[in-house]
């Protein structure tokens, strides 16, 4: 394991770009749920106001029902007690160090 740690960090030092590509999975360790693990994935809660997180989620229903969106969002999405993770301060040094161009997510 020590030598692919190892093997990584020769690449970052001598790449001119480094890019990471993360998704909800970087954050689950801080407590924020994700949108498809089978247990808490919010796809699969009960449905809310009879509708799917995915309509309720949708650019329309925001536009017709900005309430229900914002009851859904401060019920469903909001944790305030969240704190970032090892993962979070790792890239946030990267970047500090310049050595990290970009973070890509789906979030």
């Amino acid at each position: 394991m020590n030598e692919k740690i190892e093997a990584l960090f020769d690449r970052i030092e001598t790449a001119r770009h480094t890019v990471f590509f993360g998704g909800a999975g970087v954050s689950t360790a801080s407590g924020l749920a994700d949108f498809r693990s089978a247990k808490s994935g919010l796809y699969n809660h009960p449905q809310s106001f009879g509708l799917s997180p995915e309509t309720i989620l949708s650019h329309d229903f925001f536009m017709e029902r900005p309430e229900d969106f914002f009851h859904f969002y401060k019920t469903k999405l909001l944790n305030l007690a969240a704190a970032p993770n090892v993962v979070h301060t790792t890239l946030a040094a990267m970047e500090r160090c310049g050595v990290l161009s970009a973070i890509i997510t789906q979030n």
